[in-house]
């Protein structure tokens, strides 16, 4: 028998089955939606805070759901990068929303909306679908789910069940 070997594989056995399992959580949030005042563009109020996610996020597969309070606002996310236009005011950023990508949400996503996280610098934006003529709070729900992408899942297994088997067998004499 071979410890050393058998060990190894028990480790990665288990950091594949938590992995599997994965983690997830939530929790709840408040945005400024600015006003929309035709006939100029509606603007969008963007978040001072950036979020980050790490690159080694790449290796977790990381779903967001996101709903929101405020009928007639929506919620999105763009990317860290601003247009030069944006102005920043004391408690959000505010953009042109037709300057904006977004890479989830946005105009038109209807109360909610899912989101599939890769690594990179990302912020939030709200912004209003009708005819408002003052700032408004929206609450934001969310959960999130991150569990190991299945390609590395498979390998911890196999290579981590493979040590086991080969620590657990008998010494030959």
């Amino acid at each position: 028998m071979r410890v050393v070997p058998a060990l190894i594989g028990l480790i990665l056995l288990s950091v594949a089955i938590f992995g599997a399992i994965g983690l997830s959580g939530g929790g709840t949030a408040e945005a400024n939606v600015p006003a929309c005042i035709p006939p100029a563009a509606c603007d969008a109020g963007v978040s001072h805070e950036t979020l980050e996610i790490p690159n080694i996020a790449g290796l977790l597969d990381v779903s967001t759901s996101v709903q929101w309070s405020e009928g007639s606002a929506w919620i999105g996310v763009i990317k860290d990068e601003l247009p030069s236009s944006c102005e920043s005011l004391p408690s959000h950023v505010n953009c042109d929303e037709e300057e904006l990508v977004f890479v989830a949400g946005g105009p038109g996503s209807g109360g909610s909306f899912s989101w599939n996280a890769e690594p990179g610098s990302y912020r939030f934006a709200s912004g209003s679908s009708t005819i408002q003529s003052s700032l408004r709070s929206n609450t934001i729900d969310y959960t999130w789910d991150a569990a190991l992408g299945s390609g590395i899942m498979y390998t911890l297994f196999a290579v981590g069940g493979a040590l086991m088997v080969w620590g657990l067998k008998p010494d030959s004499q």
